[in-house]
């Protein structure tokens, strides 16, 4: 994906790239009964993010899927609540297929903070364990960290 951009200052017109990037969102060591808190910022070069994909897996399972927990997350500075869904945990040869993302209803905004909790559900047959969200995103072309937490 190619924008063009006039500069002002020297008269040219500049091409500016854009690709697609997945920001991933780990939740950690999640014990039996746990809530944990998600708290994600955009980095700066995240034009908007349009979609997801979860991954739940617990180490040592090659059991089909089962229900891990609850995900419920707010975008755009909490001003829309567009995720509730139930993680499965998936088989490793699952999860190396491709998968069909997610459409989010209102894509989420550049600079903004992604919120919300996942709740363990205790059927998981061992812990922790950790779950991944994958967005799908769209960046201007210049990769900069941010600090999350």
């Amino acid at each position: 994906m190619r924008e063009s951009i006039y500069d002002l200052k020297t008269g040219k017109t500049m091409q500016k790239q854009k690709r697609k990037k997945w920001e991933i969102i780990v939740i950690e060591v999640i014990a039996s009964g746990d809530v944990k808190k998600i708290a994600y910022k955009l980095p700066a070069n995240v034009e908007r993010c349009k979609g997801f994909i979860f991954s739940g897996n617990v180490e040592g399972s090659s059991a089909k899927n089962y229900v891990l927990g609850r995900v419920s997350l707010f975008i755009n500075n909490r001003k829309f609540q567009p995720l509730n869904y139930i993680v499965e945990s998936k088989p490793l040869d699952f999860l190396r297929r491709k998968y069909e993302t997610l459409k989010l209803e209102e894509e989420i905004e550049a600079g903004s903070y992604v919120q919300g909790y996942y709740e363990d559900l205790a059927s998981a047959v061992s812990f922790p364990y950790k779950v991944r969200i994958y967005l799908d995103c769209t960046t201007n072309g210049a990769d900069k960290k941010t600090n999350n937490g």
